[in-house]
């Protein structure tokens, strides 16, 4: 049985105007023996549903063939990424699916298994300048003279 340890899912403004969506997660395999996962995950596919009925194939999934065998339980490094065209990106929530393909016999009747989840939507900006709110002078925070770091510049 695979699950997912953090299912937030981040929304970026690409240059182009898209929207990247990306999810970085710990992809925890429940096992009674650790196993190299690559030889026996078939296929894996993500996708997620937004509450409008758009669906975003997330098409990079990856995960570390290396992982963390405590508790039954191996962990792994997982990552999955899409791009949307997406008029507004916002908070909010959606559905991720996951399909995937365990194999350990290659067996027909090993068929292919799944997971939904509600997810959170998390709205993320790269810098201070793509927000005006955020920074209404619209200066770096160099140039208004300050540092987070090292106080009041002087």
């Amino acid at each position: 049985m695979l699950r997912l340890a953090d299912t937030s899912i981040r929304l970026y403004r690409k240059k182009d105007g898209r929207a990247s969506v990306r999810l970085r997660s710990y992809l925890m395999v429940q096992t009674n023996a650790g196993f190299k996962l690559s030889a026996y995950l078939k296929s894996i596919r993500c996708h997620l549903t937004l509450p409008s009925g758009e669906v975003i194939e997330l098409t990079d999934v990856s995960y570390s063939d290396s992982c963390r065998y405590r508790l039954e339980t191996m962990v792994h490094d997982f990552w999955a990424s899409g791009v949307a065209d997406m008029k507004t990106i916002e908070n909010g929530v959606g559905t991720l699916r996951l399909d995937y393909h365990i194999s350990f016999t290659g067996h027909p009747s090993e068929e292919p298994v799944s997971f939904e989840t509600v997810v959170p939507l998390l709205r993320r900006t790269s810098t201070a300048r793509s927000n005006p709110a955020l920074n209404p002078t619209g200066r770096s925070r160099a140039a208004r003279g300050r540092s987070l770091s090292r106080g009041p510049a002087g």
